[in-house]
């Protein structure tokens, strides 16, 4: 049997095929670009330590919890606790939980990560 149909081959001129060789212009730009893509990337500094601990979290009211990072919920609760060191561990859970209004569909994941975040913020306390 012979084999499927061949393909003819693809004219030089066609659409989207580039020439072996390109223009001066065209060279000088590729050049540019490979002398630009060979130097080191710009790296910044991170910022210094005392200045990413101030920063306030960003809280939005309706965002999901997994959003949040641990150390993110443990400082959330923790700011609660000191604002009002009255309240029991269940009312600061309580509370950051309206704060924070995450989905309703979420409850449950929302209580757990507030208990496990104010647990940690107590053992921070206690060391």
């Amino acid at each position: 049997p012979a084999p499927g149909p061949a393909l003819p081959p693809r004219r030089l001129d066609a659409p989207g095929r580039r020439p072996l060789v390109p223009d001066t212009g065209e060279r000088e730009a590729v050049a540019r670009r490979a002398a630009t893509d060979r130097q080191a990337p710009e790296v910044k500094p991170p910022p210094p330590q005392d200045e990413a601990a101030t920063a306030p979290i960003q809280v939005k009211r309706g965002r999901s919890i997994a959003g949040y990072k641990r150390p993110e919920l443990v400082e959330i609760v923790g700011r609660i606790a000191q604002r009002e060191p009255d309240l029991s561990d269940d009312q600061i859970v309580e509370l950051v939980t309206r704060l924070l209004g995450c989905p309703e569909d979420e409850a449950l994941l929302v209580g757990a990560r507030l208990r496990y975040a104010v647990s940690a913020y107590r053992e921070q306390q206690s060391e």
